[in-house]
């Protein structure tokens, strides 16, 4: 697992590495702080997806975005909205899981993503094991989760680049 995260963040120029973001908060704020990892890890705009959970989901809603809601299960816990399948399915180098508390329809995703590497927050002790790297850092100190996140990627491709 980890020499495929080295050569996806690597120098390979012909390779970008996919992130993907799930959020529980429909925050501005919050996604904009995400969106700080296109210009620090060259990606295109196709290659970071932010996904937002909710429990429900509203039809008078104006909201732009991926959202993944208990709408988006069948009764045997398949996801059967097409674009949550593919951000799910789809290969992605980088999972991010910030989300406040144990949300157990974030933990669901984060459980059925295909992701090499999975980041989340250490507030999330629900499910031990869940992430390779746990975050110790509140739910309001998104830039202290970042700058972590930032340090330990930059720590796999230096490892890959010796």
């Amino acid at each position: 697992m980890a020499s495929v995260i080295k050569n996806s963040l690597g120098g390979d120029e012909k390779k970008f590495p996919r992130f993907g973001v799930i959020l529980d908060s429909e925050d501005e704020y919050l996604k904009e702080s995400f969106l700080q990892l296109k210009d620090e890890f060259g990606l295109r705009d196709t290659d970071l997806l932010i996904l937002t959970c909710r429990e429900e989901t509203k039809k008078e809603d104006v909201y732009q975005g991926l959202v993944f809601s208990r709408k988006d299960l069948n009764w045997k816990g398949k996801i059967k909205n097409g674009e949550v399948v593919n951000f799910a399915k789809g290969p992605m180098d980088v999972l991010i899981s910030f989300t406040e508390n144990d949300y157990k329809l974030a933990t669901f995703l984060v459980s059925a993503t295909n992701a090499d590497l999975k980041v989340g927050r250490a507030d999330n002790e629900g499910n031990p094991g869940l992430f390779d790297i746990v975050i110790n850092t509140g739910f309001d100190e998104v830039e202290v989760f970042l700058m972590e996140l930032k340090k330990y990627l930059r720590i796999i491709k230096n490892t890959h680049n010796e």
